[in-house]
């Protein structure tokens, strides 16, 4: 989605409109401070607005916006993909919080039911196919439910949507390996040639895994190929590479440590849960990469309306997704490293905390509140002050 090399084309495409919200952190100096929930009163609040913003069918988010003009996505193919992942990942958040009512656990088992009817959604065109981020998504919500409620009376009604998830993430499997969700290079072949995005297939791997755990079989070699195009990713420099059509250009803005900062976390925690761990000693210079050294640039692109317009070609939508995989990453830490990491961490999130309750770090019709409230919930749910 850079304008870089084959992209130029695909860039063209993607248009947005203007917004009218401000990240909190980014007040006039004489404005009164806005004084921010603790902890335990943000994930209160970020699951209550999750409950309240749920549809009759269950969903969450839409096509509907405030907005002119957004960013390419046609109906209604792009428009389903979109709303089947933010469901997907309204309903592992709310899984995830320490913090459950009877109405945040009704409300996951309607998602749950939403994505039983919605989760087979098709490509909307050779170009398109966000459809990969509802699979991804959509496997890791249903896998986490199968395993976590083996007695519910829909299980084989998920078992039998979690294989056909597996058949469609073979199906749009690129030929690298990977997975993206948009076919750069023009040929439009029935089963994606070009190109997948590291993190893309780092995120849907995590669905893989949760699947696996809830004993979907899912092919070895499926799994491989999409590990070793991630691992191929990596740099010297220990950052990731964004897409497999940039690797000629490894020094590029978007592929430096800065630009990577966000995907860092998420392709070391997806390969580690497939027998390639990562060092302790790395998993923190991505963490302190991420939450210290590099934040302000990873601040600077949230809110932009432009894909890829800041430093080093950071897109707003990189910042929440970072900070989710980073709270996976850190979850599986040692103490002092959690102890270490929470604080920034949490200040992180905050950056996008909304007085409602809900985050949101890029503008995207009505979906960047309830994806942003779901990463920023996954978060907080492992940050330990």
């Amino acid at each position: 989605m850079i304008s870089t090399g084959p992209l130029k084309a695909a860039a063209a495409l993607i248009v947005l409109g203007l917004f009218g919200l401000q990240p909190v952190a980014a007040q006039e100096e004489d404005a009164a401070p806005v004084e921010l929930p603790n902890l335990e009163e943000t994930i209160e609040q970020a699951v209550n607005w999750l409950v309240a913003n749920q549809h009759d069918d269950g969903g969450w988010g839409s096509h509907h916006t405030a907005r002119p003009i957004e960013v390419f996505c046609t109906p209604p193919g792009s428009h389903k993909a979109f709303r089947v992942a933010t469901s997907a990942l309204c309903v592992v958040a709310l899984e995830d919080s320490p913090f459950k009512t009877a109405a945040s656990r009704k409300a996951a088992s309607r998602g749950i039911d939403y994505l039983l009817v919605a989760h087979d959604v098709k490509r909307m065109s050779g170009l398109e196919h966000y459809s990969v981020w509802a699979f991804g998504y959509g496997m890791q919500a249903l896998g986490r439910w199968l395993r976590d409620h083996p007695n519910d009376a829909r299980k084989e009604q998920i078992q039998d949507a979690c294989n056909r998830l597996v058949v469609k993430l073979k199906r749009y499997q690129t030929l690298d390996g990977g997975w993206g969700y948009l076919s750069m290079s023009g040929l439009k072949t029935y089963q994606p040639s070009d190109t997948s995005m590291c993190f893309t297939t780092a995120a849907i791997l995590v669905g893989v895994d949760r699947a696996r755990q809830a004993g979907i079989a899912v092919p070895d070699k499926l799994v491989k190929r999409g590990v070793e195009q991630v691992r191929r990713s990596e740099t010297p420099q220990g950052s990731f590479v964004y897409g497999e059509y940039l690797k000629y250009v490894p020094r590029a803005g978007i592929n430096q440590p800065k630009g990577s900062a966000c995907r860092t976390p998420c392709c070391q925690y997806a390969v580690g849960l497939f027998g390639h761990e990562y060092s302790l000693d790395d998993k923190r210079k991505g963490l302190q990469a991420l939450l210290v050294d590099h934040i302000r640039f990873q601040k600077c692109g949230s809110r932009r309306p432009i894909p890829h317009e800041s430093w080093y070609s950071i897109s707003g939508y990189f910042y929440l997704f970072g900070m989710a995989y980073a709270g996976y990453l850190l979850d599986e830490m040692p103490d002092e490293d959690r102890a270490r990491f929470s604080k920034p961490l949490f200040d992180a999130v905050m950056y996008c905390w909304q007085p409602d309750g809900s985050f949101w770090d890029y503008p995207l019709y009505s979906y960047h509140k309830p994806y942003g409230t779901a990463f920023a919930l996954i978060t907080l749910s492992r940050v330990r002050l």
